[in-house]
């Protein structure tokens, strides 16, 4: 019982995580209210945001109403995914892991959305294989 507790905090703290940082981190003139961006960037990036933390608050209710920790472990690992995924191709579409008007932020050497997102999607795992291994499958589910 103190396991299941243990997985749906921890869960639970990963999920406010992608949820609020990155609507803290892009409400500022290097992001959403960069005028250099155009009005449809913008509009992309609070689409992002909100969608963002809908499905955390999801996650959350589910967390904590339902019970359930498999899927909000899922919507975490999706959120990290799409982070992975943008990283690798940005190239592609030209994107950049720092805006060139902005800052670098850096956690013991690295850049902090690598470092952040490495931590996560790590963290994510875990509570995966961990919450597997408490069931004994993969429901999450009591």
């Amino acid at each position: 019982m103190i396991g299941k507790l243990v997985l749906k905090v921890v869960v639970s703290l990963l999920t406010v995580f992608y949820g609020l940082v990155p609507a803290v981190a892009d409400l500022n003139e290097t992001h959403l209210l960069n005028p250099m961006w155009s009005e449809h960037a913008r509009f992309h990036g609070a689409w992002f945001l909100a969608f963002a933390g809908g499905i955390a608050l999801t996650a959350l209710f589910l967390i904590w109403v339902r019970n359930q920790v498999v899927l909000p472990i899922v919507f975490g690992l999706m959120f990290a995914g799409g982070f992975w995924v943008a990283t690798v191709f940005q190239s592609a579409y030209g994107g950049g892991l720092v805006d060139p008007n902005g800052f670098e932020q850096r956690i013991l050497g690295i850049e902090s959305n690598l470092f952040l997102f490495s931590v996560v999607s790590v963290l994510f795992l875990a509570a995966l294989g961990f919450s597997t291994k408490l069931h004994g499958d993969t429901s999450g589910d009591e």
